[in-house]
């Protein structure tokens, strides 16, 4: 595979988990709770989704420099290293909404129609995708 095509891709992939749980399938939103105080004090409770989105981002913003710096490298071995790292985010990213921390427990809710599908086919993407160029650099070494 060219450099070029699967640093682009693992980029895109990056950018697409950063914005599936905000703006593509964004979870849900949080809930507002009204305070028996005497000031009449508003706050919102997140649901369990929300922290998955803030995880979510803050790993595809890692996804996306590694496939920045896999555009720039012209080391074989850099690229495979960071392939093979890239196999086990891409597990975390999937890890995330179903295990680690997880999605709203109702079947109907927006995070578990559209995000957690969104985020899981991205994560199975992104390891197929890396698992066949971390083959192709290490035959090819």
């Amino acid at each position: 595979m060219s450099k070029y095509i699967v640093a682009i891709l693992i980029s895109l992939i990056g950018l697409l988990i950063i914005l599936v749980p905000t703006f593509l399938l964004p979870v849900c939103s949080p809930i507002e709770v009204i305070n028996g105080d005497m000031h009449n004090h508003t706050s919102y409770k997140f649901m369990k989704c929300h922290w998955t989105s803030q995880a979510e981002i803050g790993i595809g913003s890692v996804i996306l420099v590694i496939g920045i710096f896999m555009l720039l490298m012209k080391s074989h071995l850099v690229r495979l290293g960071m392939s093979l790292s890239l196999i086990v985010i891409a597990l975390l990213v999937a890890a995330i909404p179903t295990v680690l921390i997880g999605v709203c427990p109702g079947e109907t809710m927006a995070c578990h129609i559209g995000t957690l599908p969104g985020l899981l086919l991205l994560s199975m993407t992104l390891l197929i995708i890396c698992s066949i160029n971390a083959f192709y650099l290490k035959r090819h070494n």
